[in-house]
């Protein structure tokens, strides 16, 4: 499967604290195997995209030569709103919140794409909106943090000593120690968490922008909507699918019901029911085939069949052993044996 694709902008962001330490990357010997490659991506658009593997390698190194496991923080003061490109000029010109983040979730391919990128969502939760997104895959976690670091100063740009953050969540452990997290956000932050989220007081979503420009904005939009037409369409939406529901079981230790699948991809449970159908399968079909990975996962890790089966939503050992059976052939017993755990 391709990787994922980031934004020019962000390799504009770090060669910009090189600048502030007043460092030439092209004359820096561990940068050196990667200096003409990094050329290459600096002269390109500040919008347009390139593969996330080679920035991360950029970035570990840098964390490790500068001795700055705050790397993301230093990178994402910088940030402007020509770092998102189009959807990042939309944000600082929208109206109000509730419009900047409509554009955020409608148009976030502009930013990071890739077949395994699920849509962000929003939701309200007492007085509470969050606005998150799964967690997909661990070689994500830094580019993840970037994205969120960039995403909540920008903000504090547009909508200065109004829009307070009231929590964080990440879906990662802590990459560093948790004063540079504190010390950036000023906010209570949560680890390890089930999703990636910012989460504000509802009442937020009225404040208004001193920068609004309707008349901009529609020009933006009409750029952003051919931008994103012009974007190829990326593989089996089966996949996306498959893997929420593997997050879920994984962080949530549960069996995920449709109606989540159906709220997290931003469409009616008859439209998910109706797009499943067109590709011979169901949502029942893809649970059971992501619950016997993640039981095979489990039973390698030892896990008790009492706890495999609590945590994959089965009423019992014996509804598992079942759905085992009627999915490999195999009996439970007989597989714990063969993976030696006996």
């Amino acid at each position: 499967m391709a990787e994922i694709q980031i934004p020019n902008g962000y390799f504009q962001l770090w060669n910009m604290v090189l600048i502030e330490r007043e460092l030439n990357y092209t004359q820096l010997e561990w940068i050196a195997p990667y200096a003409a490659q990094i050329q290459h991506v600096l002269s390109l658009p500040i919008d347009s995209q390139s593969p996330n593997s080679f920035f991360n390698s950029i970035m570990q190194l840098t964390q490790q030569h500068l001795d700055c496991p705050q790397l993301v923080f230093e990178m994402a003061k910088y940030i402007r709103a020509e770092h998102f490109g189009v959807l990042g000029y939309m944000a600082t010109l929208s109206n109000s919140v509730a419009d900047a983040l409509q554009y955020v979730m409608r148009f976030s391919r502009l930013v990071i794409d890739g077949a395994q990128i699920v849509p962000m969502n929003m939701s309200h939760q007492d007085h509470q909106i969050i606005l998150s997104w799964p967690q997909h895959d661990d070689e994500y976690a830094l580019v993840n943090e970037l994205t969120m670091a960039c995403m909540a100063h920008l903000a504090k740009q547009i909508f200065p000593d109004s829009l307070k953050l009231l929590r964080i969540h990440f879906a990662h452990a802590p990459r560093m120690a948790r004063y540079h997290y504190e010390k950036f956000y000023g906010c209570q932050m949560e680890f390890s968490t089930l999703k990636y989220s910012f989460v504000i007081h509802a009442d937020s979503l009225d404040l208004k922008s001193e920068l609004a420009d309707p008349s901009l904005m529609q020009l933006l939009l009409r750029q952003a909507e051919e931008a994103i037409a012009a974007r190829p369409q990326h593989a089996d939406p089966i996949i996306q699918m498959q893997q929420c529901i593997a997050d879920y079981l994984k962080l949530k230790q549960q069996a995920p019901k449709i109606e989540w699948l159906a709220e997290e991809l931003h469409l009616s449970v008859r439209t998910l029911q109706r797009q499943l159908q067109e590709k011979d399968t169901s949502f029942k079909r893809l649970l059971e085939l992501e619950r016997m990975k993640r039981c095979e996962y489990l039973l390698l890790q030892q896990t008790h069949l009492t706890d495999i089966a609590l945590q994959l939503g089965y009423s019992d050992q014996s509804a598992l052993a079942r759905a085992f059976k009627a999915y490999s052939g195999e009996t439970l017993l007989a597989r714990k044996k063969a993976l030696k755990l006996e």
